[in-house]
């Protein structure tokens, strides 16, 4: 199945908004992992986002997916973009 890279951009004025979701944003990406459907993930390390690699038929799928995420449906996430990606080497190839 094809896998897509989705990038989460965040806004500093929301940290304190996002660290108290955290519990419930980190609850459903556990889900998700353990589902398959995410591959891994994990925070930028200057605090801007995220980057999550999905598993999914097309983009669209993979933008519905994440739009459950509890940080996405409490809009503390200010910007998603979704872009097809193919891992050559790694343990994602």
């Amino acid at each position: 199945m094809p896998l897509f890279a989705v990038s989460y951009r965040y806004e500093p004025a929301q940290t304190e908004d996002r660290e108290a979701n955290k519990p419930a944003h980190r609850e459903w990406l556990s889900a998700q992992v353990e589902a398959g459907t995410i591959r891994t993930v994990g925070p930028y390390t200057d605090g801007s986002g995220a980057l999550l690699v999905v598993e999914a038929s097309e983009a669209g799928a993979a933008r519905t997916l994440v739009a459950e995420d509890p940080h996405c449906l409490r809009g503390l996430v200010s910007d998603v973009t979704v872009r097809g990606w193919m891992p050559v080497y790694g343990a994602l190839a």
